[in-house]
């Protein structure tokens, strides 16, 4: 139960409501003051976790400022030592933003020894007013959220940046240091200061492990917390939650008191920052804040979140006889609940791709299936198409001409994002309070509430995230967010296919990896 809460605070739905880019060039960044070119600039940094190792990977890419679009433009080098310090030289580019990679193993702060997997960071940063570059894991954690947040080209790039860094750091409750701590590009675990003691301590708690291993998959982690924050710069309570008790752990077993000794053995500083600060108050702010945490209340049946004022129709799924509201928006007809249709012998694409919320049957009653993309359109049946077969799915790409049914009922297909945001503004002008429109008035947090005015009826159902199971996270689920697949894919990144979301009376489009489980809403033809 992760990616639900991808949506987990404020949705900037603004910021994803561009149905395209701008393909103006003339501008990097979108501002005037963004513009330029680099040319022939020597590179310096340095990357951490704990520090790299000698030879780790490093690349540059170019990225339009203005845009957000990947250059052809491609630099390489390696660490040179095992303090984590590179160079990259003569590097030349056609707008002054890059993506920094370093690839590679890292001393492992806790052990003291070379990590047993490699881990890949990222730093998305303007290069005109800097020749050096940090590499962390603040750096990787806001990377996608600035992504995100320009995508829609409502934000600039500076303006992305100070925003995603602000809410990185709040994420941990520790936003006080935002302002003293700059760019995270400019932040060392080995110098004194707020905002370094902050960049150590979240890199330990990615770290830290339970009692019965001494080895934590720190790339899934990392990996986990960034795809949550770069939805709108919060993350769930339940991977919070698994954090802080992991910590809470490294803690009292003596974990954290190898740290400081470890990274102070290898002589890179006379005096690491207090990290550990940093570290207990976000456990005592977890702890603090989990009582007034809400769930999921899977007793409540499916039809007392409809609308009693709304005159429903219905239609019946001739696959298995089961029974679905509709209800008419603007010139749409939506089914007014989720889809829950589960034959994996009369539609393969569904085996071992759809779930009951915690694989318990009534919450299937209660709030529908959760479908993986790849189910959702029935990618068996694409790639069994008679006139033109394609493989569709996680790491591919797939062209649809006209409606597509998916795994919908006969008659209704699974939405683009053209669809959803009709949907939107047929109900609101402004995104971020159409959501209530839409909302069912029971099933969410005092917060999200809605007032169903169309009988769209959303409320929360949970999700699967990706490979993991749902006894890691909350048996009940949160309450404050809910996610339907859309058909539309990402065709910058393969990994991902856009949902819309809701979150406290907002909604907006978002990519998420194909592999996590949603909810599935259908439109008539």
């Amino acid at each position: 139960m992760i990616l639900n809460k991808l949506f987990a605070f404020f949705f900037v739905a603004a910021a994803f409501w561009a149905c395209s880019p701008s393909e103006d060039k003339g501008v990097a960044g979108g501002t005037t003051e963004d513009a330029g070119i680099i040319a022939d600039l020597n590179v310096a940094g340095v990357v951490q976790k704990g520090p790299f190792v000698k030879g780790s990977a490093v690349t540059v890419q170019g990225i339009d400022c203005n845009t957000f679009k990947f250059t052809d433009e491609f630099f390489q080098s390696e660490v040179k030592n095992d303090k984590g310090e590179f160079n990259v030289d003569n590097v030349n580019l056609s707008s002054t933003c890059a993506v920094f990679e370093v690839s590679g193993y890292y001393l492992n702060e806790i052990t003291g020894q070379k990590s047993s997997d490699k881990i890949t960071l990222r730093t998305i940063t303007n290069l005109k007013n800097r020749n050096s570059v940090n590499v962390n894991v603040l750096t990787s954690l806001e990377y996608g959220r600035v992504m995100n947040l320009a995508a829609g080209k409502e934000t600039s790039f500076a303006d992305a940046k100070k925003q995603a860094e602000k809410e990185v750091l709040a994420a941990f409750d520790i936003a006080d240091v935002a302002s003293d701590s700059g760019e995270f590009e400019n932040l060392n675990i080995f110098e004194k200061g707020d905002g370094n003691a902050a960049l150590l301590a979240v890199s330990v708690m990615m770290q830290v492990s339970d009692s019965s291993s001494q080895n934590a998959n720190v790339s899934e982690r990392v990996d986990r917390l960034s795809s949550a924050i770069a939805e709108n710069g919060k993350w769930n309570d339940s991977l919070k939650s698994e954090i802080a008790n992991l910590t809470t752990n490294a803690l009292t077993s003596g974990q954290m008191d190898s740290i400081r000794k470890n990274l102070e053995s290898l002589g890179y500083t006379n005096e690491l920052p207090q990290f550990e600060k940093y570290v207990t108050h976000f456990v005592e702010y977890v702890s603090n804040t989990s009582a007034a945490s809400s769930s999921i209340d899977w007793s409540v049946p499916k039809e007392a979140h409809f609308n009693p004022k709304i005159n429903y129709d219905s239609i019946t799924d001739s696959r298995d006889g089961k029974v679905y509201r509709t209800v008419k928006i603007g010139n749409q007809v939506w089914m007014a609940e989720n889809l829950n249709y589960a034959d994996s012998v009369a539609t393969p694409s569904l085996l071992k791709k759809n779930w009951c919320y915690y694989d318990v049957p009534e919450h299937c009653t209660v709030g529908g299936r959760l479908y993986t993309w790849a189910a959702a359109i029935d990618s068996v049946k694409q790639l069994n198409d008679a006139t033109r077969p394609q493989a569709c799915g996680y790491l591919t790409n797939c062209t649809f001409s006209g409606k597509l049914q998916g795994i919908c009922p006969e008659g209704f297909h699974l939405p683009d994002t053209t669809e959803w945001r009709t949907l939107a503004s047929t109900v609101a002008d402004d995104p971020s309070v159409a959501g209530f429109a839409l909302s069912s008035k029971i099933g969410w947090n005092e917060l999200g509430t809605g007032t169903d005015d169309y009988g769209f009826s959303a409320f929360p159902v949970g999700d699967k995230y990706r490979n993991f199971e749902f006894s890691e996270f909350s048996t009940n689920g949160d309450n404050s967010t809910t996610s339907f697949w859309s058909i539309s894919e990402d065709s910058y990144d393969k990994q991902l296919a856009f949902s819309f979301g809701f979150f406290i009376g907002s909604v907006g489009i978002t990519g998420n990896f194909k592999d996590i489980g949603y909810p599935v809403r259908c439109l008539k033809d």
